[in-house]
């Protein structure tokens, strides 16, 4: 890369249609959002070097509350640490671990240390994590279970409300999910799955991340002032790590208000994503009817000279081999990124080609 991210950028001298990637706003290039980092980084340095507060960090917590409607929200150094620490915060609240089969690395990364038994049900088979809830949860226990909302390779949304009702059955039951992939991009206001599904209540929890549909970097847990504590009692990477740069604090504050200031961009997010689902489809691939901005396609297709043919016409895509990722399947999948500064004609050209080159 050789230019901010975006749906246009110059990449090894050239410059290409981009759709690869998670930046479903292309707000890691947005210009209001590089000069608050910019400016941020100026006024306060690279960071505090230690666990010490600078004021950004406030501002962005009261966003932050804001946006997902929440008492607190714990920010961390990543994304891939959130879900461990969420887990860990939670860990006196749940007796046995139960986990979809393909979760993101970062939830299988968390469940040794949170010294429970885990079990896994087979990925997104809302029936077998009834039977495994059924053969392996003791008389009093609580289970949690542990999934990504939105899965990062094949952009399939997991089956969250009938989880919750498989859940119903056992007193104190948690569902506790990587949103990742969700925050920012799908939800009525970007709230992530639980929002989508209609699932923001007790008993249900998200962690994510500013690096990907907020354009910035660091982990994010929403919730209320009981799970702030808990997470800072029980999670030691609050207390052993140190916290998000302030310019990434600034940058997701200002790409938050990019968003909130131009409606229009998650309008254009669901209609660039409908529009490119229904394209494949009337290429002959089977593309579920969904409004994550990530779309899988399988078939019986080069995929690697595909990406071959489309890079000559400066279109970068990506291919994932097979179980080439958390979520990958079997076989080698295109994945494309959806962005909501993606043209009409950007996302025709890329159907087009396809089309040619098949």
């Amino acid at each position: 890369m050789e230019s901010p991210l975006g749906a246009r950028m110059r990449i090894n001298g050239r410059d290409v249609d981009y759709f690869c990637g998670t930046s479903y706003f292309c707000l890691h290039g947005h210009p209001k959002v590089i000069e608050a980092a910019c400016a941020a980084t100026r006024r306060y340095g690279m960071g505090p070097g230690t666990l010490a507060h600078v004021e950004v960090y406030s501002e962005l917590q009261e966003k932050l509350r804001n946006w997902f409607n929440v008492e607190q929200v714990v920010s961390l150094i990543s994304g891939y640490s959130s879900p461990m620490a969420m887990l860990q915060g939670l860990r006196d609240d749940f007796d046995i671990v139960i986990i979809d089969a393909a979760i993101h690395y970062s939830g299988k990364d968390a469940t040794p240390t949170l010294g429970k038994p885990v079990h896994s049900f087979r990925h997104l088979d809302p029936d077998h994590l009834s039977e495994v809830l059924a053969g392996e949860v003791k008389p009093g226990q609580r289970p949690v279970v542990v999934t990504d909302g939105v899965f990062p390779s094949s952009g399939a949304l997991a089956p969250l409300q009938e989880y919750r009702r498989h859940l119903d059955k056992y007193h104190g039951s948690l569902l506790a999910i990587d949103d990742s992939h969700g925050m920012g991009a799908i939800g009525s206001t970007g709230r992530g799955s639980l929002q989508y599904f209609g699932l923001e209540n007790d008993g249900n929890f998200l962690a994510g991340t500013l690096s990907k549909a907020f354009g910035a970097l660091g982990g994010i847990i929403p919730g209320d002032e009981a799970l702030s504590k808990k997470i800072m009692a029980n999670a030691m990477i609050m207390r052993g790590a140190s916290p998000i740069p302030p310019g990434s604090a600034a940058a997701a504050i200002a790409a938050m208000e990019v968003l909130e200031n131009n409606p229009g961009m998650r309008e254009r997010l669901v209609e660039n994503v409908a529009h490119m689902r229904c394209g494949l489809r009337k290429l002959g691939f089977a593309v579920a009817e969904n409004p994550v901005p990530i779309v899988t396609v399988q078939g019986d297709v080069d995929f690697h000279k595909l990406r071959a043919q489309l890079e000559q016409r400066d279109i970068i895509v990506k291919v994932t081999k097979a179980f080439g990722y958390s979520d990958a399947p079997d076989v080698p999948t295109l994945r494309l990124a959806v962005f909501s500064e993606h043209t009409s004609e950007q996302i025709n050209r890329l159907l087009s080609s396809i089309a040619e080159f098949l």
